[in-house]
């Protein structure tokens, strides 16, 4: 098991029994209580990585620092509990969102809402409720903005989120900083700096920072470094001083042994170097310097747990194991190329002596969760843990082929606690009776 150690969370072990365990609980053990597939969050590491990165946010940057939680990666109201109880803020991109914050105790001055088409009744919910900040998103919506909050008389409170013009080298679909991105307010023709102007003079909208998120699995530190200077750029010609800059999330996680490690320091130290560098050059007090991090927080907390179903072999000798998940709880592979790693829960130190591709149990041919894995002899039955869970996937899950999503645990030493209960197609609820 040593070699998949820098992808499970933080307190795998193997028991007595020689099976694998997460804060000294029995994964099988688990998996016959809750079924499978099975979603095991291990709460050690994601407190750990929380008091990490605020240490490093003290140790390299000379103003305040602050970090805000992502929930697109994933949130449940027993998840954000968790979160709001380690008193990170929370980034949320819609209603049900908001109001999972809301209801798991996160304060308003707490919340952040980001999202390129917010709809009217959401920008009604955040002002009413009095979200710390809105990130506005184009000319359009400040626009639109302005004139709701004029029409409720409450003054808000804004982001920009610029579109810097930077590229990273990470999948097409995870690139949001370049200039024909979806996202952000464009800088090339003035859209920035005419959006920068017009806040500053709102009666109705405080503008209070800049955003910037240029991408997901970022490994190279640099491209932040151009996004902090761009972002800088802009407010000096607009001469505007922010007291809130934020560079987004996207930091690299690690999916196999063999993926090259990233150093979250890096990360934190080169965009708190551009910020030192490009305020001083300009006489600008330090802004508070806010990161977004999702999948870096959650990714490695998580454990997705298999059953083990029919084997086959092709033609082609091509070796076929498949398991009771796939693209329904994890559409990753399919959606984004995603490659995974997976160990046998039973024998986590067992050597691998096949490469087997490892098939989800839908309608799809592309419902392949990771092609030419190496595992060891599999048989009906036996659960299969896959690292690095925790992010993008049981937020982007479905009910294809009318799939009951899976339960959710939360472990610590001593506990478990059902974050969600595995749905059931014969609940009401799942049903509207035209009748």
């Amino acid at each position: 098991m040593e070699k998949y150690q820098k992808l499970l969370p933080f307190s795998a072990s193997i028991g007595k029994t020689g099976e694998l365990e997460i804060a000294g609980h029995n994964v099988r053990e688990l998996a016959e209580k809750w079924g499978t597939p099975l979603y095991i969050y291990d709460g050690i590491t994601l407190k750990e990585k929380i008091d990490s990165l605020y240490k490093l946010g003290a140790e390299e940057y000379k103003g305040k620092f602050d970090i805000t939680y992502a929930s697109k990666a994933y949130l449940s109201l027993g998840f954000a509990r968790h979160l709001a109880s380690l008193g990170v803020g929370v980034d949320v991109v819609s209603l049900g969102e908001m109001k999972i914050a809301g209801m798991a105790g996160f304060p308003p001055e707490r919340v952040h809402l980001h999202g390129n088409n917010k709809s009217e009744e959401e920008l009604e919910f955040a002002l009413d409720w009095g979200v710390f900040s809105i990130v506005v998103d184009s000319l359009e919506e400040l626009a639109f903005l302005e004139e709701l909050a004029a029409r409720k008389k409450k003054k808000m409170q804004i982001w920009l989120r610029i579109a810097p013009g930077v590229d990273v080298d990470t999948h097409p679909y995870l690139q949001t900083g370049h200039t024909a991105s979806k996202f952000g307010i464009p800088i090339p023709d003035g859209q920035a700096v005419r959006a920068i102007e017009w806040a500053k003079g709102s009666e109705w909208l405080n503008l209070i920072g800049l955003h910037t998120h240029i991408g997901s699995q970022i490994s190279d530190a640099k491209p932040y470094q151009r996004a902090v200077r761009m972002l800088l750029k802009i407010a000096a010609e607009a001469d505007f001083v922010p007291q809130q800059i934020s560079t987004g999330g996207g930091w690299g996680v690690l999916y196999r042994p063999e993926d090259k490690e990233t150093k979250e320091r890096d990360w934190v130290a080169m965009v708190a170097d551009a910020l030192h560098e490009e305020c001083a050059a300009l006489g600008y007090p330090l802004p508070q310097l806010v990161l977004e991090p999702g999948r870096w927080l959650t990714a490695q907390a998580g454990l997705a747990v298999y059953r083990v179903g029919f084997q086959k072999k092709s033609r082609e000798g091509i070796h076929v194991v498949a398991v009771d998940g796939g693209m329904a709880d994890n559409p990753r592979p399919a959606m984004y190329q995603a490659v995974y790693s997976a160990l046998v829960v039973e024998r986590p130190m067992a050597k691998p002596i096949q490469k087997v591709n490892l098939v989800g149990k839908y309608c799809e041919t592309g419902d392949v969760l990771i092609a030419g894995v190496e595992l060891p002899e599999v048989k009906r039955g036996d659960l299969i843990a896959m690292p690095s869970a925790g992010a993008y996937q049981l937020s982007m899950a479905s009910n294809y082929n009318m799939a009951a999503r899976p339960a959710v645990l939360w472990l610590e030493p001593g506990s478990v606690e059902l974050l969600q209960k595995r749905e059931d197609p014969s609940d009401a609820g799942w049903w509207v009776d035209a009748q």
